[in-house]
């Protein structure tokens, strides 16, 4: 199985999290920190070799980025067929799907979001998009870990397959008709985001069953999408929890 790295404190921790994922930690010779030794306690219990290496090495493994004195060598996220994910999903589930979302710092905060909305899972494309690595799962501090991915050769077809398993499908759309906070939200939703710059595709557009928009003031036209998509997730969670609903997963 390939490997790749994972660098940073709270990454590597949650990569911890699931026994077998790393196979090898270097930590900084230096490290003194309470979290390091927790991470270090982590690894012996999954028996897990690490090593104490000057900072030049970390940052060789790291590519020079900002690393926080520990890397981790681990196996890729292993991504999960739709049919599998839709079969395991509950009667309450939220999907978000994302139309060719680019920049990785955008796309590990939406992974991010994503596990504290109980998100069930997150689809991407095959292609045209920003696919899960070592910046991703920085940026989402480890989440993309925790969260099913499922990676769509076609994202109209598989949103197709969504609504066949009883799922409603909703595009975030700053001229959406209706607006995330007077929605009512079914049991079953895929929340589909767009591009940085594009928004959703027509062809994507048109697969929604609803189009919805974040109310904004001022001069201000639309937000980012992470941010955007924060928004209308909690929002999502929040009608959830107050109607005594459980959290998607």
């Amino acid at each position: 199985m390939s490997k790749q790295v994972a660098f940073g404190r709270n990454v590597v921790e949650e990569a911890l999290r699931t026994p077998g994922r790393v196979s090898r930690l270097y930590l900084a010779k230096e490290s003194r920190a309470r979290w390091a030794e927790a991470v270090v306690a982590q690894a012996r219990a999954q028996k897990v070799r690490f090593d104490f290496v000057p900072q030049a090495k970390l940052n060789e493994l790291s590519g020079a980025r900002e690393h926080q004195g520990v890397v981790a060598v681990v196996s890729p996220v292993a991504y999960v067929p739709l049919e599998r994910c839709l079969k395991t999903c509950p009667e309450q589930a939220t999907l978000v799907a994302l139309d060719g979302v680019q920049h990785p710092r955008n796309l590990g905060m939406l992974f991010r979001t994503a596990l504290g909305a109980g998100v069930s899972a997150v689809l991407i494309p095959a292609r045209g998009g920003a696919l899960l690595d070592p910046d991703v799962a920085r940026a989402s501090a480890g989440a993309v870990f925790q969260v099913t991915t499922v990676k769509c050769g076609n994202l109209a077809q598989a949103l197709r397959t969504c609504r066949r398993a009883g799922f409603w499908l909703y595009g975030l759309d700053a001229k959406g008709e209706r607006n995330v906070f007077d929605t009512s939200w079914p049991d079953r939703i895929v929340l589909v985001l767009g591009n940085e710059t594009q928004g959703l595709r027509p062809g994507i557009k048109k697969a929604c069953d609803s189009l919805v928009r974040i109310p904004l003031d001022g001069n201000l036209d639309s937000l980012n999408v992470a941010v955007a998509g924060g928004i209308a997730l909690f929002q999502i969670f929040s009608q959830r929890t107050a109607e005594g609903g459980k959290r998607s997963r």
